[in-house]
């Protein structure tokens, strides 16, 4: 008797904790302007900031018709932080027109230098399109402008789309590697004639810029980290399949009645 009480405790708890876990969760509420094609839970309030462990030279922030904008340079120790302003349509006529479909991010974007140890605001680009900045920074190839956002409804489209950049008969032919891991996505273009050497890792759930190290001619030669961000490059062979938690105390349940069951089988037998 003792033991059927027990298992009837036990049944209570694995059958309620789940409905309560889930009935407490907070829901999150997605932005309503972010395309179906980007993360839903994006936050537009946030600022990213980028801890800057290379950066060589001052450049010219280009428009996607290759038209200057401003000058600005961060260094080592420095920072780029980042906001994202909301996704609006790209001008499909520029000269550098991304190969993304709009709409797209647009972001505020401002360099800090590190003076002595104090950190300095240098310039601010304002509402620039993420393909402005992908293509100032040399963050993508061609027309690939990858910059701080990547879509991540589809990684197969996006490695297609990258993978085109490179062919021969592209304005910049080069070789391109994809990289996936358990928690990230990494997009590597090297120019055949060496004037570019771009490295791009995005998280996989948010497609937030989390890494970026780029050698080229037409920009700064950089190297950029998303602060408090742990790069992780563990690769996954064999997983274990995953049961949504309601679904796996169910199960657990069910189990545990047919256990009961036939305890109480063999002791109607042994009487």
């Amino acid at each position: 008797m003792k033991v059927l009480k027990k298992l009837t405790c036990l049944i209570a708890i694995l059958t309620f904790t789940p409905m309560l876990y889930l009935g407490f969760s907070p829901l999150v509420k997605a932005e309503e302007n972010i395309p179906i094609s980007y993360y839903q839970d994006l936050n537009l309030n946030s600022t990213y900031l980028y801890n800057v462990t290379q950066f060589d030279s001052k450049f010219t922030w280009l428009d996607l018709n290759w038209g200057p904008r401003g000058d600005a340079i961060t260094n080592p120790g420095g920072q780029i932080a980042v906001n994202f302003t909301g996704f609006y349509n790209d001008d499909p006529s520029a000269f550098a027109a991304s190969c993304f479909n709009n709409p797209i991010p647009y972001i505020n974007i401002t360099f800090i230098e590190n003076l002595v140890g104090i950190l300095v605001t240098n310039t601010t680009f304002y509402n620039v399109s993420n393909s402005e900045a992908g293509l100032s920074l040399a963050m993508g190839y061609n027309l690939f402008h990858s910059g701080f956002l990547i879509q991540i409804n589809n990684l197969g489209t996006l490695k297609a789309l990258a993978a085109e950049q490179v062919l021969d008969t592209g304005f910049m032919p080069g070789d391109f590697i994809f990289e996936e891991y358990d928690y990230m996505v990494g997009f590597t273009f090297k120019q055949d004639n060496k004037y570019q050497n771009s490295t791009m890792i995005y998280d996989k759930t948010t497609g937030i810029l989390v890494y970026s190290k780029v050698q080229s001619i037409f920009g700064p030669d950089l190297e950029i980290q998303l602060s408090n961000y742990e790069l992780n490059y563990q690769k996954t062979e064999l997983g274990i399949p995953s049961f949504p938690l309601l679904l796996l105390g169910t199960i657990i349940v069910i189990t545990l009645i047919g256990v009961i069951h036939n305890l109480n089988k063999k002791k109607r037998t042994n009487k």
